[in-house]
């Protein structure tokens, strides 16, 4: 639509200001240091979990979790 048939509707236009990239870049990093802190907890609790379960599979598999003291 050009700036004729906007005036015909009875709207106005005015100039919109550019987005500063300076505060791109910071929203990006900010967005990338979010996830990265994210992923701390979820890897810490992934490599527990995966921990308790290769001991616990691998105790079953050689019969040491089934005996008795």
């Amino acid at each position: 639509m050009t700036a004729a048939g906007i005036e015909e509707l009875g709207l106005t236009t005015s100039e919109v200001r550019p987005e500063s990239t300076g505060r791109d870049i910071a929203i990006g990093v900010g967005g990338i240091l979010i996830v990265i802190a994210a992923a701390i907890p979820i890897t810490w609790g992934l490599l527990t979990v995966g921990t308790m379960a290769y001991a616990l599979v691998s105790g079953f598999l050689t019969g040491q979790a089934l005996a008795e003291p």
